[in-house]
């Protein structure tokens, strides 16, 4: 999976559960140059730190594959990951008829992984766009809670599917993001919780990102940490 590469954006939020269609709207029209302006401050000041993620594969809650790298920006803008793990030895290739359904198994565990990556990071970051149309549609819910606002906006991109934000306000920082959707269809479910950690100099970055297809009990877990100044 790609770095999520925003880390903040900020809406101001009424006070109540049932807030006007218009109103909401205008809240989000107004802070999304505000937000993105915001986005980029994160992602320039990120770029001066140099992290170390650990990425695990589990299926069917068996750790199968865990990778772990030193990344930095590079000059493009672009994340140059250093692996520091030491590549998993190979497993025994099965001959036969078995092995021939084994590779087959991989080989759509492979392809259903890079389609339910790819489908949730359609979802990031939040398209302005597209949470006006829910507004509009009336399908988005805010909860307030103590120290924190949550965003529900159903029918995002997909019949059936969410997008949760979950803000704090004070600090005008995403804290969350999850995504709940499908694939080719609706039982076909797929998962994607981000869990964003602050810096000493407030800079924010994902710190945790969960990625789940309960249907073939895959789960990708990467966890960032280790934050130094590089620049």
């Amino acid at each position: 999976m790609r770095p999520i590469s925003f880390a903040c954006m900020a809406f101001v939020v009424c006070g109540s559960v049932a807030v006007s269609t218009q109103t909401t709207a205008d809240q989000v029209k107004q802070k999304a140059v505000a937000a993105k302006e915001a986005a980029a401050r994160n992602q320039q000041a990120l770029q001066s730190y140099s992290w170390i993620s650990k990425t695990s594969l589990s299926v069917k809650g068996e750790v199968k594959n865990t990778k772990i790298e030193s990344n930095q920006y590079g000059p493009d803008g672009k994340v140059v990951k250093t692996e520091l793990s030491e590549p998993p030895e190979p497993p025994a290739k099965a001959r036969g008829l078995k092995g021939k359904i084994v590779a087959k198994k991989v080989g759509e565990m492979k392809e259903e992984l890079a389609k339910s990556t790819a489908l949730v990071h359609s979802y990031l970051p939040p398209a302005a766009e597209k949470l006006q149309a829910v507004i509009a549609a009336g399908k988005v819910t805010v909860t307030p809670s103590p120290g924190a606002t949550v965003l529900r906006f159903a029918d995002y991109q997909k019949a059936g599917d969410s997008l949760t934000l979950t803000l704090d306000p004070e600090a005008k920082a995403m804290r969350k993001v999850s995504v709940d959707t499908w694939l080719d269809d609706p039982k076909e479910k797929v998962t994607l919780d981000v869990t964003f950690t602050s810096l000493p100099d407030g800079t924010s970055y994902a710190g945790l990102t969960l990625l789940k297809i309960p249907g073939s009990n895959i789960e990708v877990k990467i966890e960032n940490s280790n934050y130094q100044k590089i620049r």
